[in-house]
């Protein structure tokens, strides 16, 4: 019986760790495109698992840089690299399959990659789930309602083409009531990136619909497309903004050159300067099944499998990662991970106990750092936390008390999702736990202060894993 309950949570599959070399050589070779002093390295590092070196060797081969273009083999690549947790290499893998280009399409097994690289918030991936359903890809049903929902997601990571495809959803009511307003403004986040399709639409709407009309935005707009553009698109540009101007709808031509001028100094934004923090930070994620709703999530969990954002999000970035993993000195990602918790976004505590968990295998490390957001009230960290003591992970014997303790916990401050599938672990300890046990674990649960970003953990959603 105590066997079983030990082991009634979750049993969470791990992943070897290496000691990896030459990975700064090989990324240096190839972003010169010395493909051929690349390509050594990364065969090395590849064979090691090194997630990095498995994506790398996945592009080579998909396309052909230095050698005979082989999307199957490439194919492979990108999938030992989405099973070592690599977000862009899960990404590559379901567009793969999703186009069918070299290798046969397999739109189920598309989307179960895509998703993936969605859990870990890539923005082009959510997008490409968008796109499957707004355009029923592969014999799935279309669903305005989901896509919108991918849609929004993929925006708010700063996605040009998902952010134009939100603004005609919101314009055309698809999935969404139609919001005129909300239309505009992403729409215009599009444009400003310089997605020259959002830009041909925002200045079409500023110039001739009758809810978004403004003569001056259209004369703008035109104008930017016509300076950065030497080919058809821009030749169009100004045949409309000369158009506009014989319209006779401006008094002041002066004021027109001026913003003829300012247009060839417009420079794009960044995707992440398209979308202010607190809105990203605030903005509910629709709930979409299959994906993010608590059944699903549940079962994730308990496959073993985690919701591990991009590191970069923590300023983590997959070079000061694996330098980390090679020398084995950790304080540069230390202080980083510490730095994010600091400003504000304690889930990068839950990030750091699953690296450590499921990267390096090192369970008392991973204890460590579930600690510390256990303690600021990450209820993500509280139930991983929880976990390690019902299973008697990184520590010498389970301790059901404060198994329980942290349970009772994250479920007071979980969103809806997690709290799912945090009551279900208590009434699987309801089930096996003594009277004794429940007792002490329900006196050691105090009051843990919430933070602005734990209160807000279910409208963030996958931010919080």
């Amino acid at each position: 019986m105590r066997s079983k309950f030990i082991f009634a949570l979750l049993c969470s599959t791990l992943f070897s760790s290496q000691v990896w070399a030459g990975l700064p050589e090989a990324l240096e070779a190839f972003e010169a495109k010395q493909y051929t002093l690349a390509l050594p390295e990364f065969t090395y590092l590849a064979d090691e698992n090194n997630d990095v070196a498995l994506y790398y060797m996945g592009r080579i081969y998909n396309e052909g840089l230095g050698v005979t273009a082989d999307p199957a083999k490439a194919l492979d690549y990108f999938k030992r690299a989405s099973d070592a947790y690599n977000a862009d290499a899960s990404y590559q893998a379901g567009k793969m399959l999703l186009d069918g280009v070299g290798v046969q399409a397999n739109v189920e097994q598309a989307m179960t990659y895509l998703k993936k690289a969605a859990y870990a918030s890539h923005p082009q991936a959510l997008y490409e789930l968008g796109e499957i359903y707004a355009n029923g890809k592969g014999g799935v049903e279309v669903n305005n309602v989901y896509a919108f929902g991918y849609y929004l997601m993929s925006a708010l990571r700063g996605d040009m083409k998902a952010q134009h495809k939100l603004s005609k959803m919101y314009f055309e009511g698809k999935g969404t009531p139609q919001d005129y307003e909300k239309a505009l403004k992403w729409i215009a986040r599009s444009a400003n990136q310089g997605y020259v399709l959002a830009q041909r639409d925002l200045a079409e709407l500023r110039s001739s619909n009758p809810q978004m009309v403004n003569f001056q935005d259209a004369y703008a707009w035109y104008s930017i497309i016509a300076a950065y553009n030497d080919d058809e698109v821009g030749q169009w540009a100004k045949e409309r903004r000369d158009e506009l101007v014989q319209s006779g709808k401006f008094r002041n031509i002066e004021d027109l050159l001026s913003k003829q001028q300012a247009a060839t100094a417009w420079r794009p934004i960044s995707a992440q300067q398209s979308v202010p923090a607190e809105e990203l930070a605030t903005t509910p994620r629709p709930v979409i099944p299959g994906f993010n709703d608590p059944e699903t999530i549940q079962n994730i969990l308990l496959s073993g499998e985690i919701l591990l954002v991009n590191g970069d999000r923590y300023g983590v970035s997959s070079d000061i990662l694996h330098q980390a993993m090679d020398s084995g000195d950790w304080t540069a990602v230390d202080s980083l991970i510490e730095t994010a918790a600091k400003k504000g976004d304690p889930t990068a505590y839950g990030y750091m106990g699953d690296l450590m968990q499921k990267r390096m295998k090192d369970e008392k490390a991973a204890v460590r750092w579930y600690q510390k957001g256990a303690e600021v009230g990450e209820p993500y960290a509280q139930y991983q936390l929880a976990k390690m003591y019902c299973e008697g992970r990184g520590m010498e014997n389970p301790n059901i008390p404060q198994c329980y303790r942290w349970l009772l916990t994250a479920d007071q401050l979980a969103g809806s999702s997690m709290k799912f599938t945090i009551q279900n672990a208590i009434n699987a300890v309801k089930e096996n736990a003594t009277p004794e046990e429940l007792s002490a674990g329900e006196q050691l649960v105090g009051t843990v202060v919430k933070n602005s970003i734990t209160e807000n953990s279910e409208k963030i959603g996958f931010d919080l894993f």
